[in-house]
């Protein structure tokens, strides 16, 4: 058995990428999603005067959500944001059109995923045949259904079957039970897990703080500045990251 027996997986920037500025920032894909829910919702007979202004009032909406979860920890849905969003501004949204005006917006977002540099699907088909266990945890306010589907898409879903998104579990990343959910759900201690991740606050400190290894995968899209947080690796591809936990298995 290996010493290592679990590796968790941060989404967006480690798997795959979502947030790809300029053109595809999150603030962009968000933008052109909710253009065409409201299209949707317009032909279904919501009154949405100003497109523009309900754009910028669920951007105005999400900024404020993601730094309340900074400070508290606590997560929220997409749902949520485009309904106070559009309340902010008037806009009611009938219930019976909510489904096809929010499938139209994620096919929106699915639609500019990429895969990662590297052999994703390689790499966690050599990891599980090394006697890993393999899980990820992430933060996002998008559906799990849509991440489900583009990890489907992109070879890797069958790979892990333990999941944690923030939107459901209540949390986000740092906060420790986030971490705690998924490592019980794969029945194992911290000190023989990591978590690989693209950002040092949530994807390092986090993870440490509750007893994992932490390792930084390079990403073009997330550039860190000098910290006192410091990963227990560094790698500029997740191709290196078999070879990296067969040295740790040999000295942990």
């Amino acid at each position: 058995m290996p010493a290592i027996q679990v590796i968790l997986f941060d989404l967006g920037g480690t798997l795959l990428h979502y947030d790809q500025p300029p053109e595809h920032s999150f603030e962009a894909i968000n933008a052109r999603a909710l253009r065409a829910f409201l299209k949707v919702a317009v032909e279904g007979g919501a009154k949405v005067p100003d497109p523009d202004l309900a754009v910028r009032a669920v951007g105005r909406m999400a900024s404020a959500m993601e730094a309340k979860a900074k400070r508290t920890h606590y997560a929220n849905s997409a749902d949520l944001i485009l309904q106070e969003g559009l309340a902010a501004v008037d806009i009611v949204v009938p219930e019976k059109i909510w489904p096809a005006a929010l499938a139209v917006y994620y096919k929106a977002i699915s639609a500019v995923v990429q895969p990662v540099m590297g052999d994703a699907p390689g790499v966690l088909a050599k990891l599980t045949a090394q006697g890993r266990a393999l899980g990820l945890v992430s933060n996002t306010f998008w559906a799990p259904e849509m991440h489900d589907a583009d990890l489907a898409r992109f070879g890797l879903l069958e790979y892990l079957p333990v999941r944690v998104y923030s939107c459901e579990a209540g949390f986000v990343k740092p906060d420790q039970r986030i971490f705690r959910r998924a490592l019980d759900q794969l029945d194992v201690a911290p000190a023989e897990a990591v978590f690989v991740g693209d950002k040092l606050d949530v994807d390092v400190a986090g993870p440490q703080k509750v007893g994992m290894h932490a390792v930084l995968v390079a990403s073009p899209y997330q550039i860190e500045s000098p910290s006192d947080i410091k990963p227990d690796a560094r790698i500029d591809s997740i191709d290196e990251l078999p070879e990296l936990l067969e040295e740790w298995d040999r000295t942990l």
